[in-house]
Order: C-alpha cells, then structure tokens, then sequence
C-alpha cells in the first residue's frame, strides 16, 4: 500500500481539475468571484496560480473510498463537492468574522461586498450539490449516491450550527470546554468526518465500517480545531495568512482561552479583565498570548490535539482495519495536526 504522500499527489490533480470542470468559465461575476475565492483567478479575472492548500477534506473522500475498496477516480465528484462545501463555508465565516485576508489574499467580502460574498457562497453551496449527481455518470450505484448526498447534507446541518454557537459564544465569558468541544464537532469536525463516511460509503464499506471512518475523522477534526486554536494567537502570519493574534483581537473563546480563563491565578484574571473589555487598536496582544500560556493553556491544547488524535486511530484498530491501513491514516492525521504537535 503506497503511502499518503504519494496519493496525495495523485488525488489533488483529480480534484482540482474536477472542480474546474463544476465551476466552469462562466463570465458573470457570480463565478468569476467563487473563481477568485478558489485561488485560480484574481480580481480582474486574470488566471493565477494561489496556493489551493493541502485539499485535505477531498483527500480523505479519496482515501476512505481506495482502502474501503472502491477507486479515487469514482469518488473524485464527491471529493470536490466537499472541497467547495468547504469554501462555501469559508466565504461566510469571513465575513461574519471580518477577517479581511485569506492565505494573503484579499477576501471576497473586502471588495465585492458582504452581501455579493454571501451570495458567491450561497452559489458554490448549490454548485457543490450539484455536483454529486455527477457520481451517477461515473457508475457509481444511486444508492451510495443518495446515502453519500445525505451524508454531506447532514454535515452541513452541524457546520451551520457549530457556527452559530461560535458566534454565540462571542457574547459570552463563561463558556465551558463541553460546549467549545460541541461547537468544534460541528464548525470543524463535520467537515472531517464527513468527507471519511462518504468515501467509505461510495467505496462499498459496511455501515459498521463506514461509522469508524466517520468517527475517525470527527476526532481528526477536533484536534485539528485544537492547533487551529493554537495557530490563531502564536501562528506565523506568514505561514497561517492571517494577522497574529486574531483570534484574541476578535475575543474569541477558543480552547486555550477557555483553559486559561479557568484557571486561575494572576495571568487568568489579567486576561479576564482584557477579555471585558471591547476590542481596541492598542490591545497589547503579545502579553495576552503570554498570560495564556503562562497558564498552562497552550500545552493543555497540544495535549489535546495529541489525545484526540490518538483515539481517532484507537477507533479505527477496534473496527479491525489492518495495521498497514493503519499506518496511512495515521500519515493522514499527522498532516492535518502535526503543525504544531
């Protein structure tokens, strides 16, 4: 069995020309923007070549759908309906989080306008719907297809609402790590564990099998979200694309956050005080960052990441997958969390 690396490089050209090939060259504005936000075009609609990123969602639809015994080149529809559900998603979260860069670019919202921007993401959401029909013409059975189409709906569902409560928790100081785990297994979980069941299913695994990979990638998702966390106040701007400290300008109530607000002390108070108060062009960001992990909180959230991804691979050898798979899923999550862990 070759390993992740290979196969990654195999899956992403499936994938992007397929994405290609479903949003099409269409003039109008509409696709030109959902063109832009994927990297391939700039603002005057001049082809680029941005960065599209480790693709890592449509990657697990590919690998999930190769080990359940299915190949990557029935799958690959299903594969770039989860990659631009993805960005559907990220279109919305820009805006409902004024984030104005993405990977060093611009975001849609910042000169198309919000409204526009979340008309480009309502447009990429049907789009990538749309797209699963095309599993059909590739032969693959309509029953996997109805179950992979409901499969990606319901995903959906919990992404919208792990969004949500992140929004809610905006408002709030006293949020506790349950809820955060709620939200996470929502905002960010789903779209990992979901993309796991639907290569599985179109693969031909069992139901029983196809819930392991599910529950696979819910917990990659979670430990993924943890170093996201990790990422949003020490991440290198460089390297993340977004302004150091972000999360903590915006007073988001992140895993660490969440730690270090409880756990007492001096440098928890501090950031309790700084944390009651709006945001300000002169918050001193780099001594909020260090009364957290002066608490502990940074390496609680590593911990985290480490734990969960543990389980996930702990799951999938209960479930009886043979160590030599084991061993691919494992390259797998280590992508997916080994940026900081």
């Amino acid at each position: 069995m070759s390993g992740l690396v290979e196969r990654a490089e195999r899956y992403r050209p499936l994938v992007q020309q397929e994405m290609r090939d479903i949003v099409g060259e269409r003039p109008e504005p509409l696709y030109a923007w959902m063109r832009y936000h994927l990297g391939w075009e700039d603002q005057q609609g001049a082809p680029v070549t941005a960065s599209p990123g480790k693709l890592m969602r449509p990657v697990a639809v590919l690998l999930a759908a190769e080990i359940a015994g299915g190949r990557a080149e029935q799958a690959v529809a299903a594969a770039a309906a989860v990659e631009l559900v993805h960005n559907f998603s990220l279109l919305h979260d820009d805006i409902e989080d004024a984030s104005e860069f993405r990977r060093g670019r611009p975001n849609l919202w910042t000169f198309a306008g919000a409204a526009q921007a979340i008309n480009t993401g309502d447009g990429m959401f049907v789009v990538a719907r749309l797209a699963q029909y095309r599993l059909l013409e590739v032969g693959v059975p309509a029953e996997r297809v109805l179950l992979a189409m409901r499969e990606l709906d319901e995903a959906c569902l919990r992404l919208v609402h792990g969004q949500y409560l992140d929004m809610s928790f905006e408002t709030r100081r006293d949020v506790t790590l349950d809820e955060y785990l709620e939200m996470a297994g929502g905002k960010t979980a789903a779209m990992f564990a979901s993309p796991f069941a639907i290569g599985a299913t179109l693969g031909g695994a069992s139901p029983a099998l196809v819930d392991a990979f599910r529950e696979f990638g819910r917990r990659v998702g979670l430990a993924f979200q943890a170093v996201d966390d990790v990422l949003g106040i020490w991440g290198d701007p460089a390297v993340t694309g977004k302004p150091v400290g972000d999360d903590l300008l915006a007073r988001k109530m992140t895993y660490p956050v969440i730690v270090a607000l409880n756990a007492g002390g001096e440098e928890s108070e501090a950031l309790r005080h700084a944390y009651a108060r709006p945001a300000e062009g002169n918050d001193d960001i780099p001594a909020m960052a260090r009364w957290i992990e002066a608490t502990g909180a940074r390496e609680a959230t590593e911990a985290k990441a480490r734990e969960e991804t543990s389980a996930a691979l702990d799951g999938l050898r209960a479930a009886g997958v043979p160590p030599e798979t084991l061993a691919v899923l494992l390259e797998y999550a280590e992508a997916a969390v080994g940026r900081v862990t």
